[in-house]
């Protein structure tokens, strides 16, 4: 494999050595060029961590959509400080025509390049160059030759009812807004086929585990990434919870960067501590045997490599190969953690509908979005509204009432569609009545028939 090459900038994580007032951070993405670290973008990242609390994967992910933005500025010899539309313009078209990504994704890329040029003002590592001023704050010359990035203000309300301004680019694409149509999910078969095929493989046991946690728990990768051995509970415990039908709970770091829980059941905690003491067993005594000073991980899913953690790139591999040798396309092993979101919002229209969850003063949609959120570590409720639209289609399509409806409108197009016919078969027997009268020379009537029937069609036209 080759080594990265520094020209075109290595992203570099901080380990648990990096101290900020007084805690530890690792895990912080920092970009060194050939002639050293890019602390703009660097400060910009510790702060996005440090200061906002955002989780280390999806800063890491931000340093992937602004590191080649950077190499563009570096190849073009373009300070980023003097970076204006016309040079953000120039990179929309590079990933869009130039590279062919698809529009969602250049949009992200827009939305994260302008971030931290706005971060950058606000800090004021640049003066009046993005236009995230209303009038009365802009020096009269600025406001007379404008920004040179410019920017729109947005206003977002709460369910609170409360109203908060921020601002944002406006060189996003059109046509890239997602709808509230839910991506494939996989179908209890097509899971089943992916277990199957990835049980097979060398490493089955270990990526079959994984697949459960997602499926069964709704983890995502770095989640998942994060159950360590002190999760899993001792025999007693184990055994008090087989008893009384309860789940672990875990408390992990999940999206945003705060400690939330997630709950599996015994059935999957059981299948977990035999993994830990077979199946790693096996890779830690491998790892021990051939890396010198080789110290055993707390966390349960290591890599036959390093015997270290696995990387979360590393997961998404494994799922894509598992369910593109299934045959089932547009699918990843985050797709299984759809499949538990539909679960548990199934479950509270379930309640819902029963009666468990109506009162007087409450909103049962907005109780049930809330409750989902909580359960599957999503920072918004509202990110789980399409769940709750495909539930609610789903539960509408199989009703009894539905049936019913159904069967009525069917009844009355079939009534529509006979009575047409007999319309038809109506005129037909009339024309050949007439017909008949005009050969037997009885003139008179004939014309009073096809009066008749000129009639009828004008009144069905």
């Amino acid at each position: 494999m080759p080594e990265p090459d520094i020209a075109t900038g290595l992203i570099v994580l901080t380990d648990a050595t990096c101290v900020i007032k007084g805690r530890s951070y690792a895990g912080i993405p920092t970009i060194v060029w050939k002639d050293g670290i890019d602390e703009d973008a660097s400060d910009w990242f510790r702060d996005l961590v440090v200061r906002d609390g955002l989780a280390t994967s999806s800063v890491e992910e931000y340093a992937n959509i602004l590191r080649p933005f950077l190499r563009l500025c570096r190849a073009r010899k373009r300070n980023w400080k003097t970076v204006d539309d016309d040079f953000l313009l120039i990179w929309r078209g590079e990933l869009h025509r130039g590279r062919g990504v698809a529009i969602p994704r250049v949009n992200t890329s827009m939305d994260v390049i302008f971030n931290f040029y706005r971060w950058a003002e606000e800090t004021r590592r640049i003066r009046y160059h993005v236009g995230i001023y209303a009038d009365d704050e802009m020096p009269t010359h600025v406001r007379e030759h404008g920004f040179a990035i410019t920017a729109k203000r947005t206003f977002r309300k709460t369910r609170h009812g409360r109203v908060f301004a921020s601002w944002s680019t406006k060189l996003r694409l059109a046509g890239g807004n997602q709808s509230s149509r839910l991506r494939h999910t996989p179908s209890e078969e097509e899971t089943r086929r992916a277990h199957e095929l990835v049980a097979e493989q060398p490493l089955g046991e270990r990526d079959a585990l994984m697949f459960s946690w997602a499926e069964e728990v709704g983890t995502r990768r770095a989640e998942m990434l994060q159950i360590r051995k002190s999760h899993m509970p001792t025999p007693e415990q184990l055994e008090q919870l087989v008893e009384r039908g309860e789940e672990l709970c875990i408390e992990l770091k999940r999206k945003g960067g705060k400690m939330k829980p997630l709950y599996a059941s015994p059935d999957l905690i059981i299948r977990t501590i035999d993994f830990i003491e077979v199946g790693r067993a096996e890779i830690v005594n491998a790892c021990r045997a051939k890396i010198f000073d080789y110290r055993e991980p707390d966390e349960v899913f290591i890599s036959t490599r390093t015997g270290l953690v696995l990387h979360r790139d590393s997961v998404t591999s494994i799922g894509a190969k598992a369910f593109e040798g299934a045959g089932i396309k547009n699918a990843n092993i985050h797709r299984l953690r759809a499949r538990k979101a539909v679960e548990v919002v199934e479950t509270l229209v379930e309640a819902v509908f029963s009666g468990e969850m109506i009162g007087s003063e409450t909103s049962w949609i907005e109780t049930i979005l809330t409750i989902a959120a909580e359960r599957m570590g999503h920072m918004s409720p509202e990110s789980l509204r399409p769940y709750l639209n495909y539930v609610l289609r789903r539960r509408i399509e199989k009703s009894d009432a539905n049936a019913v409806a159904k069967l009525k409108a069917k009844r009355r197009q079939l009534e529509a569609h006979v009575g047409t016919l007999a319309r038809r078969l109506s005129q037909h027997a009339e024309l050949h009545r007439a017909s008949r009268m005009i050969a037997e020379s009885r003139t008179n009537e004939a014309v009073l028939a096809l009066r008749r029937i000129a009639d009828e069609l004008a009144l069905t036209a």
